[in-house]
């Protein structure tokens, strides 16, 4: 029922400037699509772990692995405005090293390695950006978008590690709708587009830790901002 729910969210994404097109023929619009691929990586706002007692916050060290995305996208614009969605299917990873730890008994762990997880998810990005071309001059273009963005996660086919904890068995619930702000900068060059692009994540990505033999449940909370890069091609 989630997959069947997110695959008509981004349907109806897709399909929102087509029938925005049909509402206003005698506007002059115009219809272009394309294709892009790039790269990403995270930073996180928010970063709290309480696991066994141990409770990990900010002093979290966090090893980022690019992750990369593909994305088919289609622009109605007219003028210097215009309205563009994407469905961007892609890959993230993530590398989370317990440097720092408070416990609540104010015991202490020696001789121990350091508590590690590592985090690859697959998901659906679908944003609905609102941008503006401060330049538009021949084959050469620049713009500013922004609007808000819908990743739908995957969570049935995760890859979660948890290392060096006193539970072997941890795993991670991960929300299956996470909501960003997006804020991008563009340019084109004849057919050939470039995307700077910074997210500004809205919600936590998580619903907690548990210990699936044992039944214990643990407190985490992760708020994430994505940069990315991409190269594509529009008609």
């Amino acid at each position: 029922m989630h997959l069947r729910h997110s695959l008509s969210s981004i349907i109806v994404f897709l399909f929102l400037p087509l029938l925005l097109q049909a509402q206003g023929k005698s506007d002059k619009l115009h219809i272009n699509y394309g294709f892009k691929v790039g790269f990403h990586a995270a930073t996180y706002n928010t970063t709290i772990f309480e696991i066994d007692g141990y409770e990990y916050d900010d002093r979290i060290i966090q090893s980022n692995k690019i992750g990369y995305s593909v994305s088919p996208f289609i622009r109605l614009s007219k003028n210097r405005y215009y309205i563009q969605t994407e469905a961007t299917m892609s890959i993230s990873r993530h590398n989370f090293e317990f440097n720092e730890t408070t416990y609540k008994n104010d015991e202490q762990l020696e001789g121990c390695s350091k508590p590690q997880y590592n985090l690859i998810t697959y998901c659906t990005q679908v944003p609905l950006l609102f941008g503006y071309k401060f330049v538009d001059s021949g084959p050469y273009g620049m713009s500013f978008f922004t609007g808000p963005k819908a990743k739908f996660i995957f969570t049935g086919h995760d890859k979660q590690r948890f290392k060096h904890f006193k539970y072997t068995d941890l795993e991670e619930s991960l929300r299956k709708i996470v909501y960003y702000w997006e804020l991008g900068f563009g340019v084109k060059i004849s057919n050939i587009c470039f995307d700077f692009v910074y997210d500004i994540g809205l919600n936590n990505n998580t619903n907690g830790i548990i210990s699936k033999k044992s039944g214990e449940k643990f407190y985490s909370k992760r708020s994430d901002n994505l940069l990315s890069f991409s190269l594509g091609i529009i008609f």
